[in-house]
């Protein structure tokens, strides 16, 4: 069932955007009384479509917002190609905020005049993300900053390294004590981060973390980090059931 998110909601009606008019109308080729999936303020409902297609009447409830545990990545400004990739992707396994990073060796270069345009297009990549995995809320993309602007604030701060020594296997750094806890993630852009880079981070908290020994894609970085994440929390919440 084809999920979108409501703009308003009046009684037992909710109200789409116009811009949803062409998916719903000739993407997905639906009619009234088709049924759908509507989110609202961190709920789900099923409902039936209206005659214009833009407004659905709710049929009953789907499924609440639970605890959410943050998962915060550091994405490097790359390739349009690379950046849906990893904000479709991401989105899908549960990465909860994206904040895109420019670095020393990113070699795609963006004015800053081109700044809101591109978190516009992104963000429709989040959202489109969002209602394709069915979650009831979407990730966060609001900003373009540089590794001085990056914050500690988390309580685990993982800078992927491509350091040889002083670092921690990502086994040793996620577990089972601070798992739930707000994650952030560094990884650098193709030819990793520079060492003026990675000093700034580790003085403010980042622990330098191994991967293993397989050099992997930066657009694989997040997705591995986000799946075994993901894997680990949804284990522990199997257990408890």
């Amino acid at each position: 069932m084809q999920q979108y998110f409501s703009v308003s909601k009046k009684d037992n009606t909710l109200y789409l955007n116009n811009e949803e008019l062409n998916h719903i109308k000739t993407v997905m080729r639906m009619k009234e009384n088709d049924e759908v999936i509507i989110v609202y303020k961190d709920k789900s409902y099923i409902c039936t479509l209206n005659k214009d297609l833009l407004s659905a009447n709710i049929k009953e409830e789907y499924k609440s917002l639970s605890k959410i545990n943050k998962f915060i990545v550091y994405v490097p400004l790359l390739s349009e190609e690379k950046m849906s990739f990893i904000l479709q992707h991401g989105t899908e396994l549960g990465i909860t905020d994206f904040i895109v990073v420019e670095y020393e060796h990113c070699k795609y270069k963006l004015p800053k005049k081109d700044y809101e345009k591109k978190l516009t297009r992104w963000n429709k990549i989040i959202k489109a993300a969002s209602e394709q995995s069915h979650r009831i809320q979407k990730p966060t993309l609001e900003k373009i900053i540089t590794v001085k602007d990056i914050d500690s604030i988390c309580n685990v701060n993982i800078l992927c390294s491509l350091d040889k020594s002083n670092v921690k296997h990502i086994c040793k750094v996620l577990t089972s004590k601070n798992l739930n806890d707000t994650i952030s993630l560094v990884f650098g852009p193709e030819g990793g981060l520079s060492k003026v880079e990675e000093e700034i981070l580790s003085s403010k908290g980042f622990i330098k973390t191994s991967l293993g020994e397989d050099i992997l894609r930066t657009e694989t970085v997040p997705l591995m980090v986000a799946s075994v994440i993901k894997y680990l929390r949804d284990s522990e919440e199997y257990e408890k059931h």
